[in-house]
Parts: C-alpha cells; structure tokens; sequence
C-alpha cells in the first residue's frame, strides 16, 4: 500500500493506495482517524435542477450536523453532484469533520497522477477529484461501483465501535447497489425524499426493508433527529 500527498491549487491532500480490503485497517491508521468514529456513508450522484434547492438543503444540513458532532463522512470523492457539494460546502463554511472521499484509482485524474484515457470503458476523460476533501482512499477497480464493498468495510472499521449510517441523495444503479450492500451488513440506511430518482423511487416503495427510513430533505430537523437516532450521537460523542 503506498501513500501520495496531492498537491491541489489551494491545498495538500493525502491520498491512500490500498491494493487489498484488508489494508483498510492500515489506510486508518496512515490517514491518522484511527480513534473512531459516528460514521455517515453519503451516497448519490448528478443533481437535477428540479431537485437543487432541497438537495443543497440536506447537505448544507448533513455537513453541519458532521461538524458539531465530529461525525465522519464517506463519500464517493469525484467533482461531480453530491460528491463535489459535501466538499464544497465543507470548505466554505470551514467545517472540520473528517471527510474520506473513496473511489476508482483507475478512473479519475489528480494533479500529479495518471492522465490518459486510452483504457478508459468510457473512453473520453477521468473524473477528477474534488478538490476540497481531506482525505482519499483510491482503491483498484475498473467500472463505478466496484468501489462499494471498499466504502460497506471502511465505514464499518472506520466507526470502531461507534454506529453507522448510509445517507442516499438522489440516485442511481451505483447507488443502489451501495444500499443493498449497507443491508446486508445491517446498516440503516436514510433516503431523503425530494431528491430524485432513486431516493423518490424508494419513498413511494410502501414494502421498503425495515432498515430504510425515508426522510423528507426540505425536513431540517427531522434529518438531524434521525441521524441521532440511528448513531446514537449522544452516547458515542468523541472528542479529538
């Protein structure tokens, strides 16, 4: 497993390499957050224009929830929907919760590393790294998803001891996927209504597994009171 600081315009960023799922222990240690923690698993992707306002709403209120509680946050870590706005909205409000974007090693560019696309599925362009996270953890994989198992076992090592929730914005196969594996692990999962696509999917789904919550994102407080809830903030507080 090798280790890489990414020198971005405005900020250094340590990256991990892990080659194996069983180095996640190992990347904790290295990223220095190996005293555990209340873990938020934030799912999602591209945001519709319709959905905008109510989806800015539930990360501006996830983001901060992370930040008064030192909840940390797993995110897909690419500049692109969901995953770029937890970044950004971390930055300019100056949050410190630690956030570890997990993602593809093979499929997306970052100042000082690979560039080419000539073996890329796709075809055209990398993905690039959001800027604005602290931490990244590229792991091996070929298409968007195979990074799910990384995401289920480092948020399961990552809590140690603490609880873990997943939080679905918005959508798609990837995310599902992501879902069906926080279930078999017996994580909560919070799907915020209002978001779109799969997450409206599943609100209308009235036979939905018992572990799935559907929470409205224009619903401030019931966003915090759930995610309380299910990570028992208030018995797992950690200071650091």
């Amino acid at each position: 497993m090798r280790t890489q600081t990414i020198e971005f315009p405005d900020r250094k960023t340590l990256c991990i390499f892990p080659v194996e799922r069983s180095q996640l222990s190992e990347a904790l240690t290295e990223l220095n957050l190996e005293n555990g923690y209340p873990v938020i698993v934030l799912i999602g992707g591209a945001i519709e224009k319709l959905q905008a306002k109510a989806t800015l709403r539930a990360i501006q209120t996830i983001a901060k929830l992370a930040h008064e509680e030192k909840i940390l946050v797993i995110c897909g870590g690419t500049d692109m929907g969901v995953m770029a706005k937890i970044g950004q909205v971390r930055s300019q409000n100056v949050y410190t919760f630690p956030l570890v974007g997990i993602t593809l090693e093979d499929l997306v560019a970052f100042p000082g590393g690979p560039q080419s696309t000539k073996f890329l599925w796709w075809g055209r362009e990398r993905w690039q790294l959001e800027p604005h996270y602290p931490y990244f953890i590229l792991v091996p994989g070929s298409h968007f998803g195979d990074e799910s198992p990384w995401i289920i076992d480092a948020a399961r090592i990552f809590s140690k001891g603490n609880r873990s929730v997943t939080i679905l914005i918005n959508g798609g196969e990837i995310s599902r996927k992501d879902i069906q594996l926080s279930l078999e692990e017996g994580r909560h999962v919070m799907a915020l209504s209002h978001t779109g696509r799969l997450a409206d999917e599943i609100s209308q789904d009235f036979e939905r597994n018992g572990l799935i919550t559907v929470v409205s994102a224009n619903m401030d407080e019931q966003i915090i009171k759930g995610i309380h809830s299910i990570l028992r903030i208030d018995q797992t507080r950690v200071t650091t």
